[in-house]
């Protein structure tokens, strides 16, 4: 029982002299005293290139200060405009308040009268929790500040002056994605496209929700004629959006251009998916099945094609129904072809190779009607 009253003493002792050790952490000399509030006098005459070195001065004798810190900070904030210093002052002090915080719940942990007091003289007094709220805030504005710095550069054309701004933020706040999107955007301006594209890239990186930076590295490395890359980069943009049928065929071109069928096809079939009535993907997919030697698909996606295009009751593009029907007689789909020449035949009835087409047909599947039907059709012509 001794023992632990001798430990219970010896943590008593330490936890006030961590109380008192604090509190003169706070304390300046009779100059540091002085070099304050001269500081101060000056600040309150918004003579700041006076109070600037004096309030330095305090801070070398006791760099955690806080009044001396968060008039610093404002000196830079609201006086120089130097956010770049401001927010590192903002930082420090943030890091001062919460070193506070600290020492006081620990405090509490082992002697709750001393912790009182504690709070009271050191939280409660210089009104540290508004303090800190505001520090914070202010600390972020800096950001903002920046940042809009840069912007005035850009409307104003100084892209390569705005670069710099962007350049000072990102080596501060390395995972801030609108300082490299807007780099990039100041290399496009100033025709890097190179630099432009690699902006971006980090932006996506950063954000990979960021559909706008993934659709302008596709763009640009279209624009260089790297289609793989660009296709690739669509469809990581379709990532973001993915019902936008958009990426999708914008991947299948640039594929396409690759001459990489493979791909195109897939990314084709994915663009239909969701606008399933497009002629052009739909013709698009016809052609390349055709090319991937995958006829029965590229007949299929004809078929779709000409349905659509019929389905009002005229037909826009005579050439889909021609070239489905000689499809469909290769492929000897031969019930099929007799609907398609029917088309063909009511949109040129002067057409003796549509008949021609129905006539041979009919007698393929063996169908006396028809054939009567339409070798008397074709006679008709002669």
């Amino acid at each position: 029982m001794r023992e632990f009253k001798k430990i219970l003493f010896i943590i008593g002792i330490i936890s006030i002299f961590g109380t008192s050790l604090f509190a003169i952490s706070q304390d300046l000399s009779a100059q540091g005293k002085k070099n304050l509030r001269s500081a101060n006098m000056h600040l309150g005459g918004k003579r700041h290139e006076k109070a600037l070195p004096l309030y330095e001065m305090v801070l070398e004798e006791n760099p955690n200060h806080v009044d001396a810190l968060n008039n610093v900070a404002a000196i830079y904030y609201d006086m120089t405009a130097d956010y770049v210093k401001a927010r590192d002052y903002f930082i420090r002090l943030i890091d001062v308040i919460n070193s506070i915080y600290a020492e006081y719940e620990e405090l509490n942990l082992t002697n709750e009268k001393a912790a009182k007091k504690y709070f009271k003289d050191n939280i409660k007094k210089p009104k540290l929790e508004k303090m800190l709220e505001s520090v914070i805030s202010f600390k972020d504005n800096c950001f903002t500040q920046l940042v809009n710095g840069g912007k005035l550069k850009i409307q104003s054309e100084e892209y390569e002056e705005a670069i710099k701004i962007f350049a000072d933020i990102s080596a501060i706040i390395p995972d801030s994605t609108i300082t490299y999107r807007l780099t990039a955007l100041c290399y496009e301006k100033l025709g890097d496209m190179e630099n432009s594209r690699n902006f971006f890239i980090i932006t996506a990186e950063l954000d990979p929700a960021d559909i706008f930076a993934k659709k302008q590295v596709a763009s640009l490395f279209y624009n260089e004629e790297k289609f793989i890359e660009s296709g690739n980069w669509y469809l990581e943009a379709a990532k973001c959006d993915p019902e936008n049928s958009d990426n999708y065929y914008n991947a299948g071109i640039a594929y396409k251009n690759a001459k990489n069928d493979s791909l195109a096809y897939e990314a084709f079939q994915k663009a239909l998916e969701f606008d399933a009535e497009n002629l052009n993907i739909i013709i698009t997919l016809s052609n390349i099945a055709l090319s991937l030697k995958e006829s029965d698909a590229s007949t299929m996606y004809l078929q779709k094609a000409v349905d659509i295009d019929a389905a009002d009751g005229t037909v826009d593009n005579a050439m889909y129904v021609t070239t489905l029907c000689y499809k469909l007689y290769g492929l000897k789909k031969f019930n099929e072809l007799i609907k398609y020449a029917e088309i063909w035949h009511s949109i040129d009835n002067s057409s003796q190779e549509a008949v021609q087409m129905l006539y041979n047909a009919s007698r393929e599947l063996d169908d006396k009607k028809l054939m009567d039907k339409y070798n008397k059709m074709y006679q008709d012509m002669q």
